[in-house]
């Protein structure tokens, strides 16, 4: 039997371990607030007799609770998704995935929006399940900006050492300074990450089954590091399939 989502219920619990079972617990619960505010909201325009003022702000409630919900839709699809897909890797480039994802934002123009900037340069190819990598690494660029203040800006770096290449999106104040991204400690941080746990979650389990791993770090008081790092494809593979 499937669910609405296509996905085979026995197969993917019982593949799965508890941090699985308490992810899909928690975006469950993250449903059920939104959706109990808007019924509320709604019981309570159907009984009163509203003037203009209240029943637009009503409407602006609903707006923003709906607005929850497909957030918590989306990262339900993804994790559902990246479960679904299968974990061979090949050669992929990151440079064209970044890209497109600024190229998609960008498009998006939303003026309350972080501004993303890049500092990537050439073609980056690492060893990679596509869709994996591309969820990863939409989901840390975007979960970032999200998290960080409005109106403030996402720096990105991306590098290449000996035999990986890392990632690092940083907020808004990190100098963009590749010397020593691959080797930041990980103190305790006293501040509070931008990025949430729900996306930090889906980002790890994406990037480590494909050999990658998730690090983050505190480059300051108030800002943090997240670091994508992934093996890289071997030169002669990369040109091979590269433009």
């Amino acid at each position: 039997m499937k669910n609405p989502t296509g996905l085979p219920v026995g197969s993917a619990l019982g593949t799965c371990g508890d941090d699985f079972l308490e992810i899909l617990g928690t975006l469950a619960h993250n449903l059920s607030q939104p959706l109990t505010s808007l019924q509320g909201t709604i019981e309570i325009a159907l009984m009163d007799q509203l003037d203009v003022a209240e029943c637009r702000l009503l409407l602006e409630n609903s707006l923003q609770e709906t607005r929850r919900m497909a957030e918590t839709l989306d990262a339900l699809r993804d994790v559902l998704e990246m479960e679904r897909v299968g974990g061979e890797t090949q050669p992929v480039s990151w440079t064209q995935i970044i890209e497109k994802i600024l190229e998609e934002g960008a498009s998006s123009n939303k003026a309350d929006c972080p501004q993303l900037i890049s500092n990537v340069k050439g073609e980056v190819w690492v060893r990679a399940n596509p869709q994996h990598l591309n969820l990863a690494t939409t989901r840390l660029i975007g979960g970032a900006a999200r998290g960080a203040r409005r109106r403030r800006r996402v720096r990105m770096v991306l590098s290449v050492s000996a035999e990986e290449a890392s990632l690092a999106v940083f907020e808004d104040g990190t100098p963009l300074d590749t010397e020593g991204v691959s080797g930041l400690e990980t103190p305790s941080p006293s501040g509070k990450p931008a990025l949430g746990e729900l996306d930090k979650w889906i980002v790890s389990r994406a990037i480590e089954r494909q050999g990658g791993r998730l690090n983050v770090s505190q480059t300051s008081e108030a800002c943090f590091c997240y670091q994508l790092n992934l093996p890289l494809a071997t030169p002669e593979v990369a040109r091979t399939v590269g433009p």
